[in-house]
């Protein structure tokens, strides 16, 4: 196998666990069998085009030729961003961790409150994100207003804590910055016409 073909597989290997995929749920969503990216990740096997483009488009990678040249400039950009993708993902778990400890933590008295349920449901869609999480300032905010919860009891910092989550949520979903979100906002049932009037 030669270099280059070894430094793809290598890649790809890299990419797959800053992912935080295993090889078998890499395969689910690229359609290459398993067994097949185990000889690629080892070596064993040469990589076919069709296997690397689905591979690549399952990590969120892009193919591309690019000219010689432009390499060693497009290596270095790629670096700086992979590096600073994985140390943003590891604080992010972190906080994730920490902030899963405090849910757990919480009073037996408070686990009856509706805005608990509301809370653990919008935490239990972060969790589906562990994979791409980045934002470690908005899982800190979080994680400290569950702690609150626990000093105060109060209703309000278990809704305002379920509002983060939802923001958090919502910014992983449609993927963009969480104060990209506006917060959600009650709207009021009804309102009365200023013009309407009796007289």
């Amino acid at each position: 196998m030669s270099y280059a073909s070894e430094h793809i597989a290598a890649s790809l290997k890299e990419a797959r666990e800053n992912k935080g995929l295993s090889q078998r749920e890499l395969s689910a969503r690229s359609g290459v069998p398993q067994s097949h990216i185990s000889k690629i990740e080892s070596n064993a096997v040469d990589l076919r085009l069709s296997s690397l483009a689905a591979l690549a488009h399952a990590l969120d990678l892009e193919l591309a030729m690019i000219p010689r040249k432009a390499a060693p400039a497009v290596r270095s950009i790629t670096r700086s961003t992979s590096q600073h993708s994985a140390g943003a993902n590891n604080d992010a778990l972190r906080e994730l961790v920490r902030a899963q400890r405090a849910l757990g933590a919480l009073p037996e008295a408070l686990q009856k409150h509706s805005a608990l349920h509301a809370l653990k449901k919008n935490f239990e869609e972060i969790n589906k994100f562990r994979s791409t999480l980045q934002e470690a300032g908005a899982l800190k905010q979080f994680r400290a207003t569950i702690e609150n919860i626990q000093s105060s009891g109060g209703l309000d910092e278990i809704q305002k804590a379920a509002k983060q989550a939802q923001k958090i949520r919502n910014a992983l979903v449609h993927q963009v910055p969480t104060h990209m979100i506006e917060p959600p906002r009650s709207k009021p049932a009804y309102s009365l016409d200023e013009e309407d009037s009796d007289g």
